[in-house]
């Protein structure tokens, strides 16, 4: 099998933030020399925990699987020509800030090496108010807008586990990364790529920028929400609460149809309060009385959307996991044999994966130079040219989308009134801020695909296509006629990106659910508590918007693949796994030690203070602080800061002794804090280099200084709902040019324009298929 990727040449100069990024290059097939600087390859990002028995950074070997290591003293003299000559022959340098330990700014960097795609991966981005500012992964969490919402009321608020922020904004790197080489392809130019995993992060927690400005409602924790947890006599099993009026119906003959649950409430399409709270005490009893398995089984035989949560140690032996081959394993010397997640996608019907642990190496690749670009062609946005076919629904499909139409691409979206996407519904009528924000900037077209005729439209528009997005259930195209036989006997180039719960193959392939049905099976609900025995639940859709951009870093480098081969790819891109990767440190842990990956909350095993602490309310709504001392100087600067407010031990200025006095230290720093405005804190402990960041919920980042300088919240005027604001780009690329955000389309309203334009179809026989059903265009009729 040809890797999508494998002519390409990638160089990591991160400091070990980011290197996921690399890792998904290697995953593809590209050649990635990660260059470390110390010598002794005790350098950063080899500290970093998870940490093995024998102090190995397991955050290191998963993130850097794949690869080449060499290890340089440092970047002056020969050290400086190394690097330069490996530069000249890649094709990709990913960095962590604005200086890669090389003479001069990245622009400077650019300049010597035209042809190089350079991606800067930070926090906070090169620019804004927060550019310069300290960031750990909770204050990243706080900031991104995970935080304020996650974990139950009678709990403060609770971080999700591992790298979270930092890997979201890696995984999106790297899909700024093929985009930026596919724009490159008819000049050779590279780019600089300026990216901020605070913002990459906010915009893959959910749609609730677009719903605050609308309806100006600041969320609360309430623990699983609509997602709720039940435990059965072997562990917890969620189910996702339905979203139609139809599925209701299910659910109740599910639980038997009580004949007592009968009246107004009952007849309303999602329910009334009460009514809803009697379905879930119900739920608690049915779930009580099987086992996670039996009434997932159960649960899918009904149309009723279950999934057990998984542990970590139940993820690596479960079946559907082994059969896809999702991890990979690897002998670790004496530590013994490890499971790395093997990669996050599948090609072709087999999984692509890394090939083994990191290897260390003692020269760089023999790589030729690449030739000087042509930087006299204007090639617009870098999407620019490509038509892309969305059957889907959701987010998952859509979101990936809304990617290639925010940079140039015709986005294409088949849905009619007869089978629109339910996410355009939940809220009643046809138009809310969650469907629009995911939908922006594409064209509607209503093929009615129950029907003959319909179907025949697809395909005909098929040879015009470059990619499909889909996200139905596994099955659902091949029983339409439009599998991936038929597809590519009518356009063997298209490139095909799958996304199900389970991904399109293995014995739970047939199974259904939703972004929060991917965290349980994946491990992320087990782990996103305060502790293995505190409660758990979490808000959120993750990962829909995480797997839209992995479906579309997938399809560019189909369409990279493709241009070198002139054959399409099929790309499946399975969400639970998409879960997986982000925790594949804490599952190598697990597999070398069986209870090693347990949840941790806030806190940190080496620093303290390190955690979230209440502050001054603002107008009744909880304000949190995330406040994270590294080292011995911060804790004395905030000691300071704190004055006479903050009541310390003097042996607390040792960090060994803050460890293991963290009970104590967490109360002395929340008395302070607690009178205390958050907004202030946080400048305050910025700065003098402390790392702090108010727990952001939407209200706050639609004015934060930092956001707004980094073009983040954007004003769309968007029919049937009004002015909103969305969630703008989280990088900026030197030659990507603005992105694009126009309104999301009534459902059919570009149905007769791609008839007519694309089609070729004259207005008597669009009137027909109209007439028959097999055409539904909308409101206008146009």
């Amino acid at each position: 099998m040809t890797g999508l990727l494998e002519t390409y040449r990638v160089v990591d100069l991160t400091d070990g933030y980011g290197a996921l990024a690399s890792r998904v290059f290697a995953e593809l097939g590209a050649e990635v020399l990660r260059i470390e600087f110390g010598g002794s390859g005790s350098g950063s990002g080899r500290r970093r925990s998870p940490v093995a028995v024998d102090g190995t950074s397991l955050h290191h070997a998963y993130r850097n699987a794949g690869k080449e290591i060499l290890l340089l003293d440092g970047v002056d003299g020969a050290g400086n020509d190394v690097v330069e000559r490996a530069l000249a022959g890649a094709d990709v340098v990913f960095v962590s800030g604005d200086r890669p330990r090389l003479p001069g700014t990245l622009e400077e960097l650019g300049e010597r090496h035209p042809h190089l795609v350079i991606v800067s991966l930070t926090p906070f981005g090169l620019t804004g108010p927060a550019a310069g500012w300290t960031a750990t992964e909770l204050v990243a969490q706080a900031m991104g807008g995970v935080v304020y919402r996650s974990g139950v009321p009678e709990l403060p608020p609770v971080s999700a586990p591992g790298s979270f922020a930092e890997d979201v904004g890696a995984l999106t790197g790297a899909m700024a990364a093929v985009i930026a080489l596919y724009q490159g392809r008819p000049t050779g130019c590279g780019q600089v790529i300026d990216l901020s995993s605070v913002l990459a992060l906010a915009q893959c927690t959910d749609m609730s920028l677009p719903l605050w400005s609308l309806f100006r409602m600041d969320q609360q924790r309430s623990g699983a929400g609509l997602y709720p947890l039940f435990e059965c006599t072997d562990g917890l099993a969620r189910i996702v609460l339905p979203m139609k009026p139809a599925d209701w119906k299910a659910l109740i003959v599910w639980l038997g149809s009580p004949p007592e649950w009968s009246g107004a409430g009952w007849d309303e399409p999602m329910l009334g309060t009460d009514e809803r709270e009697l379905v879930l005490e119900r739920l608690a009893r049915r779930f009580a009385a099987a086992t996670r398995e039996e009434i997932t089984a159960d649960g899918e035989a009904a149309g009723v959307r279950v999934t057990p949560v998984l542990t970590p140690s139940e993820i690596l032996s479960n079946d559907h996991v082994i059969e896809r081959e999702t991890f990979s394993s690897f002998d670790l010397g004496a530590l013994g044999t490890g499971e790395f997640m093997a990669g996050f996608f599948g090609v072709d019907g087999s999984r692509v994966a890394v090939a083994g642990p990191a290897r260390l190496v003692l020269e760089i690749p023999d790589w030729e130079p690449r030739p000087a670009p042509d930087p006299l062609v204007d090639s617009g946005r870098p999407l620019e040219g490509v038509r892309v076919l969305e059957i889907g629904s959701g987010v998952a499909a859509p979101e990936a989308g809304r990617i290639f139409a925010e940079w140039g691409a015709e986005v294409i979206k088949l849905e009619t009134h007869a089978h629109p996407d339910f996410q355009r519904m939940v809220m009643g009528g046809e138009m809310n801020p969650a469907f629009a924000t995911v939908n922006r900037g594409k064209l509607s077209f209503g093929a009615e695909l129950a029907t003959t005729d319909g179907r025949d439209l697809v395909r005909a528009l098929l040879p015009h296509v470059d990619v499909i997005f889909e996200n139905n259930a596994t099955g659902v195209l091949e029983r339409l006629g439009l599998g991936w036989d038929e597809i590519t006997s009518i356009n063997p180039r298209i490139v095909l990106v799958d996304s199900q719960l389970y991904g399109n193959r293995g014995p739970w392939a047939l199974r259904k659910g939703y972004g929060p049905s991917a965290r349980a099976v994946g491990g992320l609900t087990w782990m996103w508590a305060h502790g293995p025995d505190d409660p758990r639940g979490v808000q959120t859709i993750h990962p829909d918007h995480l797997a839209g951009r992995l479906c579309a870093l997938g399809a560019v480098a189909g369409m990279l693949r493709r241009d070198r081969t002139g054959r399409g790819s099929r790309i499946d891109v399975a969400q639970f796994e998409a879960v997986v990767g982000l925790l594949g440190d804490q599952l190598l842990a697990e597999s070398l030690e069986r209870g090693a990956a347990v949840p941790v909350g806030n806190v940190s095993a080496e620093h303290v203070p390190w955690n979230l602490y209440r502050c001054a309310d603002e107008n009744g709504v909880e304000s949190w602080l995330a406040l994270c001392a590294t080292d011995d100087r911060q804790w004395l600067d905030i000691c300071r800061i704190a004055g006479d407010r903050l009541v310390v031990e003097e042996h607390w200025s040792k960090a060994a002794t803050r460890v293991r006095e963290r009970v104590a230290i967490d109360e002395a720093v929340a008395d302070w804090l607690r009178t205390c405005d958050a907004g202030t804190m946080e400048a305050s402990l910025q700065a003098v280099g402390v790392g702090a960041g108010r727990a952001l919920h939407p209200r706050l980042q639609a004015t934060h200084p930092h956001f707004v300088a980094r073009g983040y919240p954007v004003h769309l005027e968007q029919d049937g709902s009004g002015p909103l604001l969305v969630e703008g780009p989280c990088f900026t690329g030197s030659g990507f040019g603005e992105p694009l955000c126009n309104p999301a389309p009534e459902i059919g309203q570009h149905s007769g324009e791609i008839c007519r334009r694309i089609l070729g179809l004259g207005n008597p026989a669009i009137a027909v298929l109209t007439e028959v059903g097999a055409l539904d265009s909308g409101k206008s009729g146009a």
